[in-house]
């Protein structure tokens, strides 16, 4: 019997043995933006030398995080540009990879509301005087938005502690719920009734402070839902940084340090098999993976259409993604058309609030390495704009570059779960842009699906394992 445990211990070592030191684990990432690096990343984290990465990507690394370089010489944030102080993915990925915080230029940057034919809200330079003017118009609302948003960041950061733990969510519900149960409720109530029915901030607030920064961050308006509103608000903190070079370094960085290979070729096609998938790119190659991470949107409206083959279940694609224009413009601001606020030699940033305004917002822009001058400006716009309107807004132009984004999801309520599980061994990490685009949701989302393949794979194993000494016996 002694013989008999001995020789059942030594067929599960040996064949544990064969699992983790001889195996390859083949996985495909389609889509080099923080969520795929940053999922390549973890990945490494996890399995070490067993597991080997491919990256897809016909575009340039770095998906929404793009950089442009205007005719002054400088370089400039085109897509997403800022990140908050309290996401720890983001500041730990800048300290882990040695990369720097970018310090800010600008000083004394005044923000102005505009309704399209004047200001409602100017800041002052003044900090008591500008603390006055907001409590003088939006009342002590303003204070309780505030303890709104700190509680629900407290109640956000939750996932840092159960992602260490090794913990995986199949569907944004049940990610959004292990942060604080209230929150599936937010996805189904539009931020502007919540804050006025729910909180009870006031109507002003809503209608200027809260749609100005949907405006300028999502290009939509307080019918969204109250999560992604929320974290919409929580970016109006001021509490914001870059990385020097642009946060296109991290992705570069991420990528390096993954030791994933880059193919540079569009995935057009994915076929399940038995228990792998096989990718066909634009170039008409052919690879096959144990896994494939979807890294991108799956949208009615996306620009790259892939096919999915042989699923066991026809997939739904949920909505369209929202088309923002980001327009970068080296000229000088006609200073009649934003006085008072365009009057001084300062930095300045305008938000329309007129869903009927050809603009959503304007706003001086710094390079990415430190540069800055008050006559580059970024303009964002739902249409590409026409050269008559920017004609309207500066003269002396001398160059523009322009960006056509499908940035984010139209968000609507409700907003149903959506899965991290496109199949058996595909995975998508942009399910949790549903619940809210930005940088550190999309390394949530990529830690999210590194974890469920963790699992996976050494539930997997387990089995095989426990199947051999079944065999032995």
């Amino acid at each position: 019997m002694k013989y008999l445990t001995e020789l059942i211990v030594l067929t599960w070592f040996l064949a544990l043995l064969k699992c983790t030191c001889q195996a390859d684990l083949n996985i495909a990432i389609v889509g080099s933006g923080i969520g795929g690096t940053s999922c390549a990343y973890f990945l490494k984290e996890i399995f070490k030398d067993l597991v080997n990465l491919d990256i897809y990507e016909g575009n340039q690394v770095g998906g929404r995080l793009a950089t442009v370089i205007m005719s002054d010489g400088n370089e400039y944030e085109i897509g997403g540009s800022v990140i908050h102080q309290r996401n720890r993915y983001m500041s730990n990925f800048v300290t882990n990879l040695g990369l720097q915080k970018r310090e800010s230029v600008f000083k004394n940057e005044r923000l102005g509301l505009h309704n399209g034919k004047d200001f409602d809200f100017i800041e002052n330079d003044n900090y008591l005087i500008n603390l006055m003017n907001i409590v003088w118009r939006y009342g002590y609302s303003i204070k309780r938005l505030q303890e709104f948003i700190n509680s629900m960041l407290v109640k956000f950061e939750r996932i840092y502690e159960l992602q260490t733990n090794g913990v995986s969510f199949d569907s944004t519900y049940d990610l959004l719920t292990a942060m604080d149960p209230s929150f599936v409720n937010y996805l189904n109530i539009s931020v502007r009734d919540a804050y006025l029915k729910e909180e009870h901030f006031s109507e002003l607030l809503i209608t200027e402070l809260v749609q100005a920064s949907l405006r300028v961050n999502y290009g939509q308006n307080t019918n969204v839902h109250k999560f992604v509103g929320s974290v919409s608000m929580a970016g109006m903190d001021g509490s914001l940084w870059s990385v020097k070079g642009g946060n296109k370094r991290v992705v570069e960085k991420l990528l390096e340090k993954s030791n994933a290979h880059l193919v540079p070729e569009y995935v057009v096609q994915i076929t399940k098999n038995n228990d792998s998938y096989t990718l066909l790119t634009n170039f008409k190659k052919k690879a096959t993976y144990d896994y494939v991470v979807f890294a991108a949107p799956l949208a009615e409206n996306q620009k790259v259409p892939i096919t999915f083959s042989n699923m066991p279940l026809a997939l739904n694609k949920v909505g369209k993604y929202h088309q923002t224009i980001s327009t970068l413009v080296i000229g000088d601001m006609k200073k009649t058309k934003f006085s008072p606020l365009s009057d001084d030699l300062i930095p300045i940033t305008i938000i329309s609030n007129n869903e009927n305004e050809f603009f959503n917002s304007i706003s001086n822009v710094e390079g990415v390495n430190e540069t800055a001058s008050l006559n580059v400006w970024k303009i964002f716009s739902q249409h590409p704009l026409s050269n008559n309107q920017i004609d309207h807004l500066f003269e002396n132009v001398s160059d523009v570059k322009v960006v056509d984004w499908l940035a984010y999801p139209h968000y609507k309520v409700p907003t149903g779960s959506q899965s991290f599980h496109i199949a058996d061994r595909l995975y998508h990490i942009n399910a949790i842009e549903w619940a809210a685009s930005a940088m550190e949701m999309s390394c949530i989302g990529a830690k999210n699906v590194a974890l469920i393949i963790k699992k996976h794979y050494y539930s997997e194993k387990q089995y095989e394992t426990t199947k051999l000494s079944h065999m032995e016996l």
